[in-house]
C-alpha cells in the first residue's frame, strides 16, 4: 500500500533517527547563512550538531557558491535591524503627512500643529534609538575581513572534506537546459525562481541534481535540511508543510533507490538533541525556530511592490546609458499593460531573427541588485521584469515575451502620463 507512495507518508521519529545515524544529511545554503542570524549564544548548538555528523554531513558545491554569493548581503543586516529602521522611517513619513493633512482640515494654529508633529516624531525617534542598539557591528567587521568571522572559523573544520565537486562544463550545460525545462513546465525544484537569471535562477535545481548524484554514489537515505519554504520544495496541505514534494521523493527513489526526508533547521536541532549525543539548549531551538518563522512569513505589504518613482527613474536613467534597448523595451511594455511580445523586442532592438534573447533581462537585474545593495531599493522589493514562457512559445526554452510586475506598472503609467502632460503643455 505504501510502496510507490512514500511521498504521502509521514515519517516516524524512528525513521528520522535512522537517517541521522546512517543516512546523508544535506545542507541548503540558507542553513549556513542562518548561523549569522542566530544570537551568539544560540549559534553554538547548531554548530555542535553539525560537528556530530562528520561522515554523514554533505554540502553540494552549489550550496557553497550561494553561501559566498549571499554572505555579504546577510552580514550587512543579519537580523534586519537596518531594514526595520528604514521601514520605520517610511512609516514616520506617512504618519507625518497624514497628520499634516488632518491639521489643515481642522485648521489648527501653527503652534498647535507643530507640537503634535513634534510629539509624533519624538516617539519615532525613541523607537529608532532602541532599534539602533541592535546593530550588528561585529557582522560588519566580519563582512570586511573574513579572518574575524567566527562562523567561518567554526564551519571550516566541520565542512572540510564534506563539500561536493562542481559539475563539469558539459554536465552543467545539460543541467541548465533541464533547469529551464522545469521552470517552463513547473516541475520542482526551482520553478519558483523564474525572475532570477541563468545560473542563479537554476540554483535550486543544481543543488538538487548534485544531491541526486551523491545519493546514487552512497546508496543511503537523504535528509535535506533547508529553510526554504517555497512550494517547489514542500508538499503543502491546508497551509501546512507536510513533507517534500512527491515529485522529489519519486525522483530520488527512481535515481538512487533511497528515500527522501526534509527538515527545517530548527527541526534538525530538535531531532539531533533526541538522537545524537549532543547537548542542545531549549533557547537554541527557540532561536532557530524564530529565524525559521521570520524568514517563512510573508513580508509587510509594500506599496508598488517596494518601488517608488525615484527608484524607477534611477533604473531607467542607468538603463538609458548602459542598456538602451532594455530601457526602450520596458517603456514599450508599460504602454501595453505591462507585456511586450518577443517579436516586438526583436523590432525594438534591431536584432536578427536567429539571435537568442537569453540573458536579455540581465542588465535590468544587475542594476536592480546594485540598488538593493545600496539601500535605494528595499531588499524585499518585487522583481521588476522577467521572461514569460507559455504554450505559444515557438520553440522549447524560448521566451514568448516579457512582463512588468503588476505592482510596479502603475508607476510606469504615472510616469508616462506626466511626460505626456508636460509635452502637451504650452512652453
Amino acid at each position: 500500500m505504501i510502496d510507490g507512495f512514500e511521498g504521502y507518508v509521514t515519517p516516524t521519529i524512528e525513521e528520522y533517527a535512522q537517517v541521522l545515524r546512517t543516512g546523508m544529511v544535506v545542507l541548503d545554503a540558507n542553513v549556513l547563512l542562518n548561523l549569522y542570524r542566530y544570537t551568539a549564544d544560540a549559534r553554538d548548538d547548531p554548530l555542535a550538531v553539525l560537528a556530530e555528523l562528520p561522515d554523514r554531513l554533505w554540502v553540494p558545491h552549489q550550496v557553497l557558491t550561494e553561501f559566498w554569493r549571499n554572505r555579504d548581503r546577510v552580514l550587512r543586516d543579519p537580523r534586519d535591524t537596518a531594514k526595520t529602521a528604514q521601514e520605520l522611517q517610511e512609516i514616520r513619513g506617512r504618519a507625518v503627512r497624514a497628520v499634516q493633512t488632518w491639521v489643515n482640515r481642522v485648521s489648527l494654529t501653527p503652534q498647535r500643529a507643530s507640537d503634535i508633529i513634534d510629539q509624533l516624531s519624538a516617539g519615532f525617534d525613541k523607537v529608532l534609538l532602541n532599534v539602533d542598539e541592535f546593530k550588528d557591528a561585529a557582522a560588519t567587521d566580519a563582512a570586511r575581513d573574513t579572518n574575524t568571522d567566527v562562523v567561518l572559523r567554526s564551519l571550516a573544520p566541520i565542512l572540510r572534506g564534506r563539500v561536493g565537486e562542481p559539475l563539469d562544463e558539459q554536465d552543467l550545460a545539460v543541467a541548465l537546459v533541464e533547469a529551464q525545462r522545469r521552470l517552463n513546465e513547473k516541475v520542482p525544484p526551482g520553478y519558483m525562481d523564474r525572475e532570477k537569471d541563468n545560473v542563479e535562477g537554476a540554483g535550486d535545481y543544481l543543488v538538487w541534481e548534485q544531491s541526486l548524484r551523491e545519493a546514487e554514489t552512497r546508496h543511503s537515505d537523504v535528509l535535506f535540511v533547508t529553510g526554504d519554504v517555497k512550494e517547489d520544495w514542500w508538499r503543502t496541505e491546508a497551509g501546512e508543510r507536510r513533507g517534500p514534494r512527491v515529485e522529489l521523493v519519486d525522483e530520488l527513489r527512481d535515481r538512487a533507490g533511497v528515500r527522501l526526508f526534509m527538515a527545517r533547521p530548527a527541526q534538525l536541532i530538535s531531532y539531533a538533541r533526541a538522537v545524537l549525543s549532543v547537548t542542545v539548549r531549549e533557547d537554541s531551538v527557540q532561536d532557530a525556530d524564530r529565524v525559521d518563522t521570520f524568514l517563512s512569513e510573508p513580508g509587510p505589504h509594500l506599496e508598488h511592490g517596494g518601488w517608488s518613482q525615484e527608484a524607477l527613474t534611477y533604473l531607467l536613467n542607468r538603463l538609458t546609458d548602459e542598456a538602451p534597448r532594455q530601457a526602450l523595451v520596458l517603456i514599450k511594455a508599460a504602454n501595453q499593460d505591462g507585456y511586450v511580445a518577443r517579436s516586438q523586442v526583436y523590432e525594438i532592438g534591431g536584432y536578427h531573427e536567429g539571435r537568442s534573447l537569453r540573458g536579455f533581462t540581465r542588465p535590468i537585474n544587475r542594476i536592480v541588485q546594485i540598488m538593493r545593495d545600496q539601500g535605494t531599493l528595499p531588499e524585499q522589493a518585487v522583481d521588476l521584469f522577467w521572461a514569460v514562457y507559455n504554450e505559444d512559445s515557438p520553440a522549447f526554452g524560448v521566451a514568448a515575451g516579457f512582463q512588468i510586475h503588476d505592482d510596479v506598472l502603475p508607476l510606469f503609467l504615472s510616469r508616462i502620463r506626466d511626460r505626456e502632460s508636460a509635452a502637451a503643455s504650452p512652453s
